[in-house]
């Protein structure tokens, strides 16, 4: 095949598909992958002030609920393979809207805290990449990984825009105000998502016919690929939902932390939409690997360079978290049968979530610890290393 037959096929796919990749990128900027991730560290701070809840106890809430999404995100996948992935991500925003506004009206302690985090969680986790990824997968075959790079990076819209904008309003306004907020946020932009996916090709195709759960789990693959992504989300993720408190501990303003913490946003974008990049042209265990050892080396400077390296690790921070996802749905969609995509993308994103919920906790209860962020960042700069560690061997083939 030549050049110009090739450079078509790729012309021909985004011409065909662009609908489902836009509307992609609008219901990850909306889901909980953007709105919860990201506003979790700046609930944080008010949070406990209000309640007299330590740092830890704060940060396990969003591990608690990380847990039961982790546990859900199969069967969601399931799910998705069964009735079609735009109806799971709509239904999912709807309740996503609904949970928001749930937490600013019903929290009064650390028990309902919990309990509606743990809900939200359970019911949002069909907004997050699980059925964007599989839309995608069924539509792009040469094209694979710069349109999961351009879908998912709408994760990135939401860390780029959420702190600037909620912090300062949080800190006017109170915290049940800035949950209100989202859920507006959500109704707002709903239509226009269900618009764009429901133009697209793939919004009507659904799989009845997959392998078995335990077929699934038993491939040496999976298992590869369970061990990369827990060790790096516990990274990325303790990382990232301490990173505004992080700022304001060291005397910054909260104003300018949320300024600073939506450089995250920015690089995220870049992570993915790179990462796709290299993807479509590199083998991918070597991408990763380069990848998380960027990153590391990335904390590691912030840990010993404080507040005068706090835009550098945004910029670090973000690239990760954006490029880590995007390596996921990709060596899924590469290893794993079309039919049984979001099984298998469900049940490793679930491990990557709890390595999400670990990550967060083990960086608050060492800050109270320590006093400081300094031992959790060095942590997850290990654990970065390790990860990389374990894509050697790795055979994947450039796409």
């Amino acid at each position: 095949m030549s050049a110009s037959d090739v450079s078509a096929g790729r012309s021909s796919e985004f011409r065909r598909g662009w609908r489902v990749v836009v509307g992609s990128f609008l219901g990850m900027a909306l889901g909980v992958a953007s709105l919860y991730f990201y506003s979790i560290g700046i609930f944080i701070k008010p949070l406990a002030a209000e309640f007299g809840w330590g740092r830890g106890a704060a940060s396990a809430a969003s591990m608690l609920g990380t847990v039961f999404a982790a546990l859900v995100a199969m069967p969601v996948g399931r799910l998705a393979d069964r009735i079609g992935a735009v109806r799971v991500a709509l239904g999912s925003l709807l309740l996503l809207a609904v949970s928001f506004a749930a937490l600013g009206t019903f929290t009064n302690g650390l028990a309902t805290f919990l309990g509606l985090t743990v809900v939200l969680s359970m019911l949002a986790t069909g907004s997050s990449a699980i059925p964007y990824g599989r839309l995608i997968v069924s539509g792009f075959e040469k094209q694979r990984g710069i349109a999961l790079g351009i879908a998912l990076s709408g994760s990135g819209l939401g860390a780029m825009l959420m702190p600037p904008l909620l912090v300062p309003f949080v800190a006017a306004q109170g915290w049940r105000a800035g949950y209100y907020a989202l859920a507006v946020v959500i109704l707002a932009g709903l239509p226009v998502v269900a618009w764009l996916l429901g133009q697209s090709h793939a919004s009507t195709e659904t799989r009845r016919n997959g392998g078995s759960i335990g077929a699934i789990l038993a491939e040496p693959v999976f298992r590869r690929l369970a061990f990369i992504f827990f060790t790096a989300s516990m990274a990325v993720f303790g990382t990232i939902i301490h990173f505004v408190p992080m700022l304001t501990d060291a005397g910054v303003s909260a104003a300018r932390a949320g300024q600073i913490a939506g450089l995250i946003g920015i690089t995220a974008i870049g992570g993915r939409v790179l990462a796709g990049w290299m993807l479509d042209r590199f083998p991918a265990a070597r991408v990763a690997a380069s990848l998380f050892l960027f990153s590391g080396v990335g904390l590691v400077l912030l840990a010993w360079g404080g507040t005068a390296f706090a835009i550098p690790g945004a910029l670090i921070a973000g690239f990760a978290i954006g490029a880590e996802n995007d390596l996921l749905a990709f060596l899924v969609g590469r290893h794993f049968p079309r039919a049984v995509y979001g099984q298998a993308y469900g049940a490793l994103y679930g491990v990557f979530l709890i390595g999400g919920a670990v990550g967060p906790a083990l960086s608050g209860f060492l800050f109270d610890a320590t006093g400081n962020y300094v031992a959790s960042l060095l942590v997850s700069a290990s654990l970065l290393a390790v990860a990389a560690a374990g894509t050697r061997g790795f055979r994947d083939a450039a796409g």
